[in-house]
């Protein structure tokens, strides 16, 4: 079997984000395959079902292109980022429930509750802009406020993730989510729980546990799943 091209592993990475409702009527995600290049791939946007993207489906555009009806309204955070950071590969921007509630929070907490959360930031940025992020002025205020952090919340809105590849981000993304709704059961019930290191000690923490081989493992069980669920429905 050839290995996958970078249109189908985002396609592959669409199909899994909407599985997770992570993504769906609304949220994308882009992959830059070159960092020395000025080319990026993203997602469909609004209304496309995104638990059926195929690679067909997939665009690719360039740093300079403008919005056009097809494509995601936000679509500047994505060119934005990849321009001004080629180093962060992957982006994707999700109004997942947990991530959104946590945006409301005054004090957003900084406590990565589980170990496969340990990139969650110790200062969690929030960009307090009330409106969609459709200018591109807008997009690089938010990535401003994001800097290099692997999650910003959006007030009111939802989140953005980023990561050093495709497999990264949807990690990151899935697990975002999980450690929002961890944070989410604390500040309802109140009392302290055990939060993992911050500072230094928690990014020691997320390079021994969250390492390539880890990444490769969940991004091999994620594309099996998506497999088998494809493989269901086609048998219907």
């Amino acid at each position: 079997m050839s290995p996958m091209t970078d249109v189908e592993d985002l396609a592959l990475a669409t199909r899994v984000l909407a599985d997770h409702d992570m993504i769906g009527m609304y949220g994308h995600v882009s992959v830059l395959p070159d960092p020395a290049a000025d080319r990026y791939l993203l997602s469909p946007g609004a209304g496309f079902r995104k638990e059926l993207c195929a690679p067909g489906d997939v665009i690719e555009l360039g740093f300079d292109d403008l919005w056009r009806p097809g494509l995601p309204l936000e679509l500047y955070m994505h060119s934005e980022m990849h321009r001004r950071h080629p180093e962060v590969r992957a982006l994707v921007h999700t109004h997942a429930p947990a991530l959104t509630e946590l945006s409301l929070y005054t004090d957003v907490p900084g406590d990565a509750l589980l170990l496969h959360a340990a990139f969650w930031p110790d200062v969690v940025p929030v960009y307090e802009l009330p409106q969609l992020v459709v200018e591109r002025e807008h997009a690089s205020e938010l990535i401003d406020v994001m800097g290099l952090e692997s999650v910003a919340l959006m007030r009111w809105h939802g989140a953005v993730v980023a990561g050093r590849s495709l497999s990264e981000a949807v990690f990151r993304s899935i697990y975002a989510e999980k450690n929002a709704q961890l944070l989410l059961t604390r500040l309802r019930a109140g009392g302290a729980v055990a939060a993992l290191p911050g500072g230094a000690e928690r990014a020691q923490i997320a390079d021994r546990i969250i390492t390539d081989r880890m990444l490769g493992l969940h991004w091999s069980y994620e594309g099996t799943g998506d497999a088998r669920r494809h493989g269901a429905e086609e048998g219907k």
